[in-house]
């Protein structure tokens, strides 16, 4: 059955670069989770959209949300990535992209994936972030799964996706998006968040009043 709004979210269970393993079911009864399918540390894009998160994370987690980041990464490569930061939300990952597809977001090919290796390094060089990029990547990509990771990056180009989930595991709004599309702002996503329901009520709004803003 196609995903959509108003069915039971697929569950996953996926190792985090804060080194437990997280369960999507562990958060029924008690949060609503605001899951992102994203590009990983490896984009800019994507590395610029965590910053944007974590900000406001405070005010989604007031609202009784929690915030996953999925991404297609090797996790012991990330935990590596990652050892000087500090994440304030869980970052799964899945670096064959299983649960991408369970949550039906479309491979756009190895075009739109060269395309994309383009885009992101001159964005990067622009903003003074090629450095970065090429660590991330270098990190991402060096190592015995070299042509694996390789396929990764140059040979597809999965979508990101939003969904919001309720505390009953339901799906109540979907966003999806290019690899390189912009994600919503802080502002939009909460304001969507208290638009479908109040976070107390969130898993009891009948399905005729949801809404899926575009």
């Amino acid at each position: 059955m196609p995903l959509s709004i108003g069915v039971q979210a697929p569950v996953f269970s996926l190792d985090t670069v804060q080194g437990v393993k997280v369960n999507l079911a562990d958060y029924r009864g008690k949060s609503n989770v605001l899951v992102w399918f994203s590009r990983g540390f490896t984009c800019p894009f994507c590395r610029a959209y965590m910053t944007q998160l974590q900000k406001a994370y405070p005010e989604f987690r007031a609202q009784t949300t929690e915030i996953l980041q999925i991404s297609p990464n090797l996790v012991g490569k990330a935990r590596e990535y990652f050892k000087t930061s500090q994440l304030v939300f869980p970052f799964l990952c899945d670096p064959d992209k299983r649960l991408y597809k369970v949550y039906q977001l479309i491979d756009q090919g190895p075009l739109v994936a060269s395309r994309n290796v383009v885009t992101s390094f001159g964005h990067s060089a622009l903003t003074g972030q090629f450095m970065e990029t090429s660590r991330a990547s270098a990190t991402d990509m060096l190592n015995s799964a070299f042509f694996q990771r390789l396929q990764h990056h140059a040979l597809t180009a999965v979508e990101q996706g939003l969904f919001l989930i309720d505390k009953q595991g339901v799906v109540r709004w979907i966003k999806t998006l290019g690899p390189l599309e912009n994600l919503p702002d802080n502002r939009t996503l909460l304001d969507t968040i208290i638009r479908i329901g109040s976070p107390a009520n969130l898993e009891n709004k009948p399905n005729a009043a949801l809404l899926n803003p575009a």
